[in-house]
C-alpha cells in the first residue's frame, strides 16, 4: 500500500489516458467485493491546460459513447435533476443506486448549484446559500483566502445502505498570482467509467468561476486543474476496454 506521486499533463486526455495506463501497468488487486479491482491509492495529477471537451482516447467506440454520455450530463447537472429515473434514461446504473424515494445523490450540478447547503449557522449574517455561491463570495470578498471550498459529499449521504455515496469530496478554489486554480478530492474513482466523465465536469467550473469573478479581478486567468482521489481503481471487467482506450488492445 504506497502512495502516488503527483504528476503533471498538459492536457485532460493526457492526464486520463496515463492515469488509465497507471492502472493496467500498476494497480494492486484488492478485495473482495463480488468482482476484481486494480488500484491505486491517494493517486493524483495536475493539468495545466484544464478543458471540459469530452476525453478522447485511442478506442472510437468509447469516444462516440462518452462524448454522447457527457453532454447529457452536462444538461443533468445544470438542471440539478435528482430523479433517478432520468439518469437512467442513459445509464442503467442509476436506477440500481437509487434512494427510497427514486432520487439519487450524485448530482454534482444540484449539489453545488440549488442545494443551499452553506450559511445555516445561527451566527451566519446570509441566510442559506448554496456551495457555489460560498466559494464565489469567499473569493471576492479575500482575493487570498483558502476558505473557497465547496462541499460535494454531505454528512446526509452517510447512512448504511447508501448505494450512492457521493465520491467527489470537495472541491477548493485557489487565485494565486493572476490565475485561478481548482483542486478536487474523490474519495473513490473509477477510470472508465467515472474518471473520463468527471474530469471535464470538473474543469467546466474553473472558467465557469474565472466569468463570475471578472469585475472584482479583470487580470484573472484560468490556471491548474489538480485531482486527487484516495482510491483510483479499475475494475478487470473493464480492463479490456481500457487496453483499447489507450491503443494497446484490439
Amino acid at each position: 500500500m504506497g502512495v502516488e506521486q503527483v504528476n503533471e499533463h498538459m492536457t485532460t486526455t493526457g492526464a486520463a489516458l496515463e492515469t488509465i495506463k497507471a492502472l493496467l501497468d500498476r494497480g494492486q488487486p484488492v478485495g473482495p467485493r463480488g468482482f476484481g479491482t486494480r488500484e491505486l491509492l491517494n493517486y493524483g495529477f495536475v493539468v495545466l491546460q484544464p478543458s471540459s471537451e469530452p476525453i478522447h482516447t485511442l478506442d472510437e467506440e468509447s469516444n462516440t459513447r462518452g462524448a454522447k454520455y457527457l453532454a447529457t450530463e452536462f444538461k443533468l447537472y445544470e438542471s440539478g435533476e435528482r430523479r433517478a429515473s432520468e439518469f437512467a434514461k442513459h445509464a442503467r446504473l442509476w436506477a440500481a443506486v437509487k434512494n427510497p424515494d427514486g432520487t439519487v445523490n450524485s448530482n454534482y450540478g444540484y449539489l453545488l448549484f440549488h442545494r443551499k447547503s452553506a450559511g445555516k449557522s445561527p451566527y451566519s449574517k446570509h441566510g442559506p446559500i448554496t456551495q457555489w455561491q460560498w466559494a464565489e463570495l469567499s473569493l471576492k470578498r479575500d482575493r487570498d483566502t483558502r476558505q473557497a471550498v465547496m462541499k460535494v459529499s454531505l454528512p446526509t449521504h452517510q447512512w448504511f445502505g447508501n448505494k450512492d455515496q457521493v465520491c467527489c469530496q470537495h472541491l477548493a478554489f485557489h487565485i494565486r498570482g493572476q490565475q485561478l486554480h481548482l483542486t478536487c478530492v474523490m474519495r473513490s474513482n473509477d477510470a472508465t467509467r467515472g474518471l473520463i466523465y468527471d474530469l471535464p465536469w470538473f474543469c467546466s467550473l474553473l472558467p465557469r468561476m474565472r466569468q463570475a469573478l471578472l469585475t472584482h479581478y479583470p487580470e484573472l486567468q484560468v490556471g491548474a486543474y489538480t485531482h486527487l482521489a484516495h482510491s483510483m481503481h479499475l475494475y478487470d471487467s473493464e480492463a479490456a476496454k481500457a487496453e483499447r482506450m489507450v491503443g494497446r488492445g484490439s
